[in-house]
């Protein structure tokens, strides 16, 4: 059903994105779908100096920690810059994503008033949306 299946992850709280892994990892293996996961790292003043392939290595890292031997392959990139759901929904359209699975967290009182990257990215993407909790 699935062929290309989009996983967002934040470097900095990757045990959030533990269940969604698990979820796409079930998906793709059914379908026969891609995987890719995507981390997109705000660009902040003090981190313009800092280059995409400078947290590749932290990605990569990840992606190595949550394969398992034969599993599907996974693909994994950063993009620096922009609003994280921006930047899922750029990729979603630029890799001809047809599911993103993505991790979310407890609401804060804060999500009530600007909303959550999940949020932002259920309302916007031009596919389907799988948030786990």
């Amino acid at each position: 059903m699935y062929k290309h299946i989009l996983i967002p992850v934040d470097l900095g709280d990757v045990d959030a994105a533990q269940k969604a892994v698990a979820v796409a990892r079930h998906l793709a293996r059914r379908d026969g779908a891609r995987l890719t996961m995507i981390s997109v790292v705000p660009a902040w003043p003090e981190d313009l100096a800092t280059e995409p392939r400078d947290y590749q290595p932290d990605l990569d890292a990840y992606i190595e920690a949550v394969t398992e031997e034969g599993d599907v392959p996974l693909a994994g990139e950063i993009e620096i810059g922009g609003s994280i759901s921006g930047r899922i929904i750029e990729a979603i359209e630029d890799k001809q994503i047809d599911l993103v699975v993505m991790a979310s967290h407890d609401p804060r009182i804060t999500d009530y008033l600007i909303g959550s990257n999940a949020a932002h990215v259920v309302l916007h993407a031009p596919c389907s949306v799988l948030v786990v909790r």
